[in-house]
């Protein structure tokens, strides 16, 4: 039954990206917009796309894998980190030696990463699962990469303590891949900081998060905001910039960097004062 379901999902992921491909086509004879031509680094493949598409960081601008200019800007970052210039995924040798997790990651460069290195994709709600905010010391100093792509803005408070863990899993040197939405002004913006207690109902058609803090006071937010859709994975904050980037020194991060750094011939186009850019840093030399 489950080879059933993969295979219908296979097979309509390949007719959305057929009909994305028509669509760019009839885009490109009708329109005078512009259109770039990139070869993307996940798949390898050659694409002819508009180039609003392949600006926009989430929308799906190759469509022989469906990447999106994300998902291209981790691979070329992690591929930089680890071999010290880009690879295309599909071409990678195969180097089990090296160790790495993915957090939610999409199918799209994490089955690729699975063949080419020893690693596992992990899941908060279903197996194999990682809860960030709770490692055993046996977890400690495990892994050469670590991605986590637009999971940390979901994590409940105190966010800090993700952080510590994600540093934590590294071995000595290892590198993390990482995203999230952010302000490149402003202060990060925590939605419920007093969060400990608490569920998510529905009442009257709409979703409530119902909380008792640690000193017993009751609370009650709506208006929740979901990323993927209402009841799905609740926005715990809005980052900014400056206080992600203490963030992430204070766990003891070193080589922050920004990927800020347009690759056009990989269809990664970055416009200036882009937000919520690609991140890579490394565990310090112990």
């Amino acid at each position: 039954m489950d080879f059933f379901y993969t295979i219908i999902e296979y097979t309509v992921r390949r007719l959305k990206l057929l009909l994305l491909r028509l669509k760019f086509l009839y885009r490109k004879i009708l329109s005078t917009e512009k259109f770039v031509k990139f070869r993307c680094n996940i798949c390898g493949k050659i694409c002819r796309s508009p180039q609003d598409a392949v600006q926009n960081r989430e929308l799906t601008s190759c469509y022989h894998c469906g990447s999106n200019r994300r998902f291209r800007s981790i691979a070329a970052a992690l591929t930089t980190e680890l071999f010290g210039r880009i690879i295309t995924l599909c071409k990678l040798q195969s180097q089990k030696n090296i160790c790495g997790i993915g957090m939610s990651d999409a199918l799209i460069y994490g089955g690729i990463l699975q063949k080419k290195f020893t690693y596992q994709n992990t899941f908060y709600h279903k197996t194999p699962r990682l809860d960030i905010t709770s490692i055993d010391a046996g977890q400690h100093n495990s892994y050469d990469f670590i991605i986590t792509s637009d999971v940390f803005e979901h994590i409940p408070p105190p966010v800090e303590n993700a952080f510590a863990n994600l540093y934590d899993l590294l071995k000595n040197r290892g590198v993390c891949i990482f995203s999230v939405p952010y302000h490149n002004s402003g202060k990060t913006q925590e939605h419920y900081p007093q969060l400990y207690d608490y569920q998510i109902i529905k009442e009257m058609g709409r979703f409530v998060l119902k909380n008792t803090t640690r000193t017993g006071e009751q609370q009650s937010f709506d208006k929740l905001r979901f990323h993927g859709g209402p009841g799905a994975t609740l926005e715990m904050r809005f980052f900014s910039k400056a206080d992600l980037h203490d963030n992430l020194k204070n766990a003891g991060f070193s080589d922050i960097r920004f990927h800020d750094n347009s690759i056009p011939e990989f269809g990664i186009l970055i416009e200036k004062n882009a937000l919520s850019l690609i991140i890579s840093m490394r565990k310090k030399q112990a």
